[in-house]
């Protein structure tokens, strides 16, 4: 089923999407292979600087062109050079792919859950128990609006959990303590797992996702390595370089949309298990500044 979806996926990109068109044709790829048997490997990874450096109505399907400036589907080109326009198919896969992912790590719906973010924050929440907390507010507003939500579930950036995990401890008349921690946005290492699991004396899962693309996989507290989605993404690794164990994480959105991409560079890098069936992702490491962290061998993931 995704490779007949991937296929449609490249014939509508080369045919619709000018980026594409012209990226490809630079790069050599017969352009009428796409309408056969094309293989991914033949295509070249893209990189958010070759998006960039080409106007932004060009990376967007033409047949949906006009439906994103006018609705202004994300945020204006204009205003931002990289902003991913999303129509409401999109945007559906994304919250529905988070819910399923809350599931799976171990939420339960009705439990109270606090989310630490920032704005705009969605409507409704309260229905069903969810508490947003703009993490911009500081240390003290977060701790303070976790002492009042009591949480059974608690999400958020690892850098705002630190800070609470600290506050916590610090605060030995605060008893209540959430079921499950969630981190997300940085690297979770091995010391700030334990700060978590110690603090909040929690199962502790981590979330791994990009603003292009949202939630892409997660690991489940227990389990070693990642669990991706491979109904909505297909997921290649490259290798980071002569000698290194380490790959870059490349990935093409089976979603389409108004920008699809396809053969998307992350620059994040992965370490996989090789030793396992299906040589699972068990480090991810968040933006290429994390290479130096992952070729630390202490410097676990999950």
């Amino acid at each position: 089923m995704n490779a007949i979806r991937l296929r449609q996926i490249l014939l509508d990109a080369v045919e619709h999407v000018p980026f594409y068109r012209h990226h490809w044709r630079k790069a050599g790829v017969d352009l009428t292979r796409i309408s056969s048997a094309v293989h991914l490997e033949f295509l070249p990874v893209v990189r958010k600087a070759d998006l960039l450096a080409c106007p932004p109505e060009q990376r967007i399907d033409e047949r949906l062109l006009r439906a994103v400036l006018r609705e202004d589907c994300a945020s204006s080109p204009a205003t931002d050079p990289f902003e991913i326009p999303l129509d409401k198919q999109a945007l559906s896969r994304r919250r529905w792919r988070f819910v399923r992912a809350l599931l799976d790590v171990g939420y339960s719906p009705g439990e109270r859950v606090m989310l630490i973010t920032e704005p705009p924050f969605p409507t409704g929440a309260m229905f069903v128990r969810w508490t947003y907390v703009d993490r911009r507010g500081g240390d003290t507003a977060v701790f303070t609006a976790y002492t009042r939500a009591r949480p059974q579930v608690l999400y958020g950036p690892l850098s705002s959990l630190v800070q609470l995990a600290n506050c916590t401890l610090a605060s030995p008349e605060v008893k209540w303590r959430p079921r499950l921690v969630i981190s997300t946005s940085e690297q979770l290492t091995d010391a700030n797992r334990a700060l978590l699991e110690s603090a909040f004396s929690a199962r502790v899962a981590d979330f791994y996702g990009l603003s292009e693309l949202g939630l892409v996989g997660y690991s489940i507290p227990g389990l070693s390595g990642y669990k991706l989605i491979p109904r909505d993404f297909h997921v290649e690794t490259l290798s980071a370089g002569k000698g290194c164990d380490l790959e870059r994480l490349i990935v093409t959105d089976l979603g389409g949309g108004p920008m699809p991409l396809i053969r998307f560079d992350t620059d994040d890098l992965v370490r996989r298990d090789r030793s396992r069936r299906g040589a699972p992702i068990v480090q991810i490491g968040r933006h290429m500044e994390s290479l130096i962290r992952l070729l630390t061998p202490r410097a676990a993931v999950a």
